[in-house]
């Protein structure tokens, strides 16, 4: 028997409003911590690309390991880490494309033959490693231009060379290489900047996301 009915009707509204804004403070907590991590793997990203290291991929992985491991407290906000997932690993594949193709094509410009792009190929990834040896951070990104350059600038002399002793007659030789070899760095550098440019808009969105969630 119940002595007083209209006090309990009164209370359960109560628990039902104090449920939804626990559910919604645990949420708002979730989001808070994921966009901080965001910050962190865009922070490190950039970094990383630095020292020659594909570091764009660090938010859309970080993004993909909360969608798949059903990190968060609502399928709503599940379905928003999938969709994140997608657009920055989309876009991390994309700036990695864009610097691929940027050292090739400027080659191209310049006449490159297929030894100078493979030189521009493994000098840049060379380059890259002993920069980094020798001067960390700063050095992969010089390292890696300038071993695109020169990677470049052999592989066009070498070709060069062969068909000259095919050939005899084929002139300019050195002066072509020498163009295959800068048209390949400043394509290379386009596509760094690129690069840098994509992971930089990561870390821009992850920021205004993590003050959103903060205000």
């Amino acid at each position: 028997m119940t002595i007083f009915p209209g006090l309990l009707e009164s209370q359960r509204p109560q628990a039902r409003t104090k449920g939804q804004l626990t559910m919604e403070s645990l949420s708002e907590h979730f989001a808070l911590f994921y966009y901080l991590l965001q910050c962190l793997g865009s922070s490190l990203g950039l970094l990383l690309i630095t020292i020659g290291i594909p570091g764009q991929f660090l938010p859309g992985i970080i993004a993909l390991v909360f969608w798949l491991f059903g990190i968060e407290p609502s399928d709503e906000a599940i379905q928003t880490r999938g969709i994140e997932a997608l657009v920055l690993l989309g876009l991390a594949i994309l700036a990695e494309i864009i610097e691929f193709l940027s050292g090739l094509i400027g080659g191209r410009t310049a006449g490159s033959s297929r030894r100078g792009a493979v030189g521009a190929i493994l000098g840049g990834f060379l380059g890259g490693v002993i920069g980094n040896l020798m001067f960390p951070l700063i050095g992969g990104l010089i390292g890696i231009l300038m071993g695109t350059g020169l990677g470049a600038f052999v592989g066009e002399w070498s070709a060069q060379s062969k068909s000259r002793r095919q050939q005899p007659t084929v002139e300019g030789g050195d002066s072509r290489a020498l163009k295959v070899g800068f048209a390949s760095m400043i394509g290379r550098a386009v596509g760094l900047i690129a690069k840098l440019a994509l992971a930089m808009c990561c870390f821009l969105y992850c920021i205004v996301a993590l003050i959103r969630e903060l205000w």
